[in-house]
């Protein structure tokens, strides 16, 4: 199928015009590019190897940072790690502005998928739910995700900071693009 597009623009590119030529070049391009980006944003410098990670099962997502899952013989609570989403289901707050959004994405990413889990140095929080930082099937960080679409903003607990600078840097690239929750006063 790319074999065969990429011979049909071809062909476009030959028999146009030469402003048609680069303007039709310098859509290519950027398709192409856009094409490329899918795990550049996602690689983490600090993240362990898959093997060294523990797997899980998503059993049900209670809202865009926290879910229930298979893991470790029994099923348990997650939070995830250094990124913090707008509130749709805590008990003294109102929906908060991109909470449905950010709560409808992890719903519809993480439901019933089989996900890796890599700890921190503290390993649960005070209301005993497994902190961690969780990876896809395909090894695309689910929490820098939510970084990247303006679902979540960064959120720092010490001693949990192995990934901050990462993500730092996705948060800071998601408000300069007015993603999500950054647009909103656009």
């Amino acid at each position: 199928m790319l074999k065969r597009s990429k011979l049909t623009i071809l062909q476009i590119i030959k028999n146009s015009s030469k402003v048609k030529k680069l303007v039709i070049s310098s859509a290519l391009a950027v398709t192409l590019c856009g094409c490329q980006s899918s795990n550049t944003d996602f690689q983490q410098k600090n993240a362990k190897p898959a093997s060294q990670r523990t797997p899980a099962t998503v059993v049900r997502v209670i809202d865009g940072d926290t879910f229930i899952a298979n893991t470790e013989g029994k099923k348990q609570r997650i939070r995830l790690l250094l990124v913090d989403t707008p509130e749709t289901v805590h008990p003294n707050k109102p929906v908060q502005p991109f909470g449905k959004e950010a709560s409808d994405f992890s719903k519809k990413t993480l439901k019933d998928q089989k996900v890796q889990l890599e700890f921190d140095k503290k390993k649960r929080d005070r209301y005993g739910r497994l902190l961690a930082y969780v990876y896809l099937k395909d090894g695309t960080s689910f929490n820098q995700t939510l970084l990247v679409k303006g679902f979540a903003r960064v959120s720092v607990f010490p001693p949990n900071e192995k990934h901050k600078k990462e993500y730092k840097e996705t948060e800071k690239k998601a408000k300069q693009k007015h993603r999500g929750l950054w647009g909103i006063n656009d």
